[in-house]
């Protein structure tokens, strides 16, 4: 049964990337395609949450939404570039599991809200400790600062998750050190504590 969020056990095994949980629910028929109360599969948990072998078996089940942001939550490189190198219309691979218009949890200036996919797709791939696909986004014209959930930058995220490569590239790069998110009103060196991760965190307060 879902949970009042609208998670099935699905997308639990999809936020924990337990694959072989995942493996016996699609066996059993559980609906692939369901959303939780926010509008998002269990494809589109997994490439949020990082988990690449539930997200892999979904894919190979037909699990429908490969965008350019779930390639890149992936860190799926050359399926990136692919789809950046093809021109296509970008819009069709808007971020699916969030609003259409500004609310607590997506500010107005976010990228999603601006229809900006190539840098929310940049700040996907920063969450999950993607260098290469951030770089690549980056080199291809992403808003290094661009802002994705509660209003926080790549490097807010990629702070909180001890993701260290990332955190260095964004800094070497120019991301600002000293903006805050829309819920916290934290840096990312604070979102760098908060994730219990203290050396990333004065390497930020000392400026990187």
């Amino acid at each position: 049964m879902p949970d009042q969020y609208g998670k099935t056990e699905l997308h639990w095994a999809a936020e924990t990337d337990q694959v072989d949980a995942a493996q016996m629910l699609l066996d059993a028929d559980a609906d692939i395609e369901a959303k939780t109360s926010w509008g998002a599969t269990a494809l589109d948990w997994a490439a949020t949450m990082g988990s690449v072998r539930v997200a892999d078996l979904l894919l190979a089940r037909g699990a429908s939404g490969f965008t350019l942001i779930v390639a890149a939550g992936l860190g799926k490189l050359e399926e990136v570039k692919s789809i950046v190198a093809s021109g296509v219309d970008l819009s069709a691979h808007r971020r699916r599991g969030a609003p259409e218009s500004p609310n607590d949890d997506w500010p107005a200036d976010s990228a999603h809200i601006l229809l900006d996919v190539l840098s929310d797709a940049m700040y996907a791939a920063a969450r999950n400790g993607h260098t290469r696909v951030v770089e690549y986004l980056l080199d291809h014209g992403a808003a290094i600062d661009a802002k994705g959930v509660f209003g926080a930058t790549a490097l807010h995220w990629a702070a909180i998750n001890g993701h260290r490569e990332v955190v260095e590239l964004l800094v070497r790069r120019g991301a600002s050190l000293d903006l805050r998110d829309a819920r916290y009103n934290s840096t990312p060196a604070g979102w760098a504590r908060e994730g219990g991760h203290i050396e990333l965190a004065g390497f930020l307060h000392s400026g990187g």
